[in-house]
């Protein structure tokens, strides 16, 4: 608990009780969660504005990653690294979220010309462990 606690601290979050288990569901299951998913990992029992305003929060203060899922809906992650310009893998099978290696340095320096306002790189498909773990 203590970790959590100073890992909010550090990113500048005031660190209140849901905001620590939130947090520590994120870091421990490695998957990446929607509003509605966290809320129902609660069993409901927390509010679901707080929930949103907390995964904002977090996500403001560079805490956790933000990505939309091929179905079109926004999903949080914690990544140890804060990297920008870094694609990332969802397997279909098991939810994890998997920070890829950084994009060549050609492609900042390229984008660097232009005003950027979201960038969205996520790619979606199965892992290497279900993939062997079910034999695709």
């Amino acid at each position: 608990m203590t970790d959590m606690v100073d890992i909010l601290k550090k990113h500048g979050v005031r660190p209140t009780k849901l905001r620590v288990r939130i947090l520590e569901v994120l870091i421990s299951s490695g998957k990446s969660f929607s509003f509605t998913e966290m809320h129902k990992h609660f069993d409901e029992k927390q509010d679901r504005v707080t929930i949103y305003r907390t995964f904002n929060v977090f996500y403001d203060n560079q805490l956790i990653q933000k990505v939309v899922d091929v179905d079109g809906i926004v999903r949080f992650y914690y990544c140890r690294e804060q990297i920008s310009l870094c694609p990332s893998f969802r397997c279909r099978e098991c939810g994890r979220i998997t920070t890829l290696s950084p994009l060549p340095e050609y492609y900042r320096t390229e984008l660097a010309a232009h005003a950027i306002d979201d960038v969205l790189l996520l790619f979606s498909g199965i892992c290497k462990g279900c993939k062997e773990h079910h034999g695709h």
